[in-house]
């Protein structure tokens, strides 16, 4: 049987690291200061630190946030196919419920 890959690759990190004055940044910033602060940034790098902010456990709200700014196929390329399609699922489930 197939297992399936939740989290994001390694390799969606290793050639990328995320700089930790932008992690500092984006921790401390507001929501809507996030929303601005990564606006700037092209989709793969959001995909990039959407992907490992959702892989740490005090970063994982973070994440899905950043991840709600990317589509789907994005995610994809940085995470996985299955870990990109499951973030792309539960960056959107939040909009759901809010509404």
């Amino acid at each position: 049987m197939a297992q399936h890959q939740t989290r994001p690759l390694p390799s969606a990190f290793a050639r990328y690291p995320i700089p930790l004055e932008l992690l500092a940044a984006l921790h401390r910033a507001s929501e809507d200061d996030v929303g601005s602060l990564v606006a700037r940034m092209p989709e793969t790098g959001r995909a990039r630190l959407a992907a490992y902010c959702t892989d740490k456990d005090h970063l994982h709200r973070l994440g899905l946030r950043i991840a709600g700014t990317c589509d789907e196929a994005a995610l994809v390329r940085v995470a996985g196919p299955d870990a990109g399609a499951s973030l792309y699922a539960q960056s959107r489930l939040g909009d759901a419920l809010a509404s």
